[in-house]
Parts: structure tokens; sequence; C-alpha cells
């Protein structure tokens, strides 16, 4: 005699699907707490991805590539100067030299120097904005 169960694989699923469609109505029904309110945002530059590279070799001079390079006044220089151990101070002066290059060419520049395995120089223009406040279509 073959022995037949009482309930199919049909069954079985109709109840997992009653039982899942349950916790989910009742996770719904519920309210979360509320949060306190977020913080201001703050208004931090945010750049763009880079619109020029120049990796100049030292001493080069880069104001007419700068001209060139930066043709809007949103547009920012960034020279970010990785200096080798025990360079620190030569990178910092050929650092200066190339803000020196920027201001001539009237491009607004910053510098960033940081330790490196080896002396690099990177230049790159791109544009410098400010998130705009209230409904963020700017972004």
């Amino acid at each position: 005699m073959i022995l037949r169960a009482a309930s199919g694989w049909q069954t079985i699923t109709a109840d997992l699907a009653l039982i899942l469609f349950l916790i989910t109505a009742q996770a719904a029904n519920e309210t979360p707490e509320k949060s306190a309110p977020p913080e201001p945002r703050q208004s931090v530059p945010q750049g763009s991805s880079a619109l020029a590279l120049h990796r100049p070799g030292s001493g080069e001079s880069t104001r007419e590539w700068l001209l060139a390079a930066a043709s809007d006044d949103r547009q920012v220089a960034t020279i970010s100067v990785g200096y080798a151990p025990n360079r620190r101070a030569e990178a910092l002066a050929e650092g200066e030299r190339l803000l020196k290059d920027a201001e001539d060419a009237g491009v607004a520049a910053r510098l960033i120097a940081m330790p490196n395995v080896r002396d690099e120089i990177v230049i790159s223009v791109d544009y410098l904005r400010t998130p705009m406040n209230g409904t963020d279509f700017a972004e």
C-alpha cells in the first residue's frame, strides 16, 4: 500500500507565502521612531574630474601650459608635490615656484604636499565649486 501525504508541496508553499505576507504587513504598519534632525550641510568644495594633467620636470616653467589649460575663472590648478624621505624642503621650494608660475598666469592654484616613495609633481586643472544650498538642483 502506498501512503500519501495529507498535503502536497502546493499547500506548504501557500502556507509560507501567507506567513511572509503577514510578516511584511506587520512591518509596514509600524511607524519608525523620529530621529534627530540631520545636521546642516557644510559648504565643502567639490572637485570634478580633472580637465588637464601635467607632470612637469624639475625647474620647468608651467606658465604657458597653465594659460592654455585653464580657460575659465572657475577652474583651479591643484599642484600635488610628493617628496621622498628627507627631501621636504626641496619639494616645498619647487611647489612655491609652481605656485608663482600659476600666479603669473592668473590661474587660481592650491598646493598639496605629501610624503612619497619618490619625488613626483602632478598639476591638474579642474572646476572647484561649492554646492548650492536649498534644493540641490545644481549638483
